[in-house]
């Protein structure tokens, strides 16, 4: 076979796998978490709202052109009807577009409103914003292009009320495509900018991390922060970041990878208070699942919980 004649083969398996057709339980399951996570996310902030987003708090409104807004055009709601109660209705409306979004109803509208409203927060206050943020407003720009109603959602309910009970129509592929493409390439940037230091490499960089009294969270022990522990941590970091970038695409290593990358962010998640972080980053991971895997998965979960609770009927039937 010439290289060219596998090139082309190559390009046109590339090519279903990118924009094919297939099961749209994924991107429902994917915004069930991502509508609960933004839900949980702008509740927390909704505490200190006018810390955040008044005049009153930390963060003046004349503030929110910073950070290069002036130079790049962004959706700013808030530039086109400034003033603190077109602010509030902002802050509330999106909180009600993660609620939509993560039980599906009128799930087109919400996951877009929820995307122009998450732009537009971030704007008004882009100083308490971390990486995690930015990873989401990606996310939901993705959502908002994919027909995540289909199925686990109100609008599905509704339709099988109204006596449409056919299977969900198939999905075109490339928005959970760009997302799962998106993630690798998050953590493949961010093993390749670690490697341009010294700490990463010389096996403490974790230690200093570590170390930073304004991320501390819960206690970690005494050993984990001293050698070799941070060595073993600092290159295990490097290590799983470097797979989840490259390896990731290739199904035997898919479950053991994500188990890695699961750790490392539940290590993360326990000792550095970075809000909601690994929790938003490790939710992308379903989208690495095909729809038809996570249909069989509800299922079975499902069967499980509905057998916990009838033991008596599920007896009776084995008899």
């Amino acid at each position: 076979m010439s290289i060219l004649k596998r090139a082309k083969e190559n390009w046109v398996r590339f090519e279903e796998w990118m924009f094919g057709w297939g099961s749209v339980h994924t991107m429902a399951l994917y915004r069930i978490l991502f509508g609960g996570l933004m839900l949980t996310n702008f509740l927390m902030l909704s505490v200190s709202y006018e810390d955040w987003f008044t005049d009153k708090g930390f963060f003046p409104a004349e503030f929110q052109h910073g950070a290069g807004s002036e130079d790049w055009p962004r959706i700013n709601l808030l530039l086109w009807f400034p003033g603190e109660t077109s602010t509030l209705i902002v802050f509330w409306g999106t909180v009600a577009a993660a609620l939509f979004t993560m039980l599906g109803l009128g799930t087109r509208v919400a996951t877009a409103a929820l995307f122009i409203g998450m732009v537009t927060l971030h704007c008004r206050n882009w100083g308490i914003l971390h990486s995690g943020d930015s990873l989401a407003r990606v996310c939901a720009f993705s959502l908002m292009l994919a027909p995540a109603g289909r199925a686990y959602s109100l609008d599905r309910w509704l339709q099988v009320k109204r006596g449409d009970n056919s299977p969900p129509k198939l999905m075109s592929m490339w928005p959970q495509r760009v997302l799962a493409i998106q993630l690798a390439v998050v953590y493949f940037m961010t093993f390749w900018q670690k490697m341009q230091g010294s700490y990463w490499l010389d096996g403490t960089a974790t230690y200093i991390s570590g170390s930073l009294r304004e991320f501390e969270k819960f206690p970690v022990p005494e050993f984990v922060m001293q050698q070799p522990m941070v060595a073993i941590n600092t290159y295990y970091t490097l290590a799983i970041e470097l797979a989840l970038g490259v390896l990731i695409f290739f199904k035997p290593l898919r479950k053991w990878l994500l188990i890695g990358g699961l750790l490392l962010h539940a290590g993360i998640e326990y000792s550095m208070n970075i809000p909601l972080f690994a929790f938003i980053i490790t939710a992308v991971y379903v989208v690495y699942y095909e729809g038809e895997e996570t249909k069989a998965w509800v299922d079975r979960m499902i069967m499980r919980f509905t057998k916990r609770a009838n033991p008596e009927e599920t007896g009776a039937s084995a008899a």
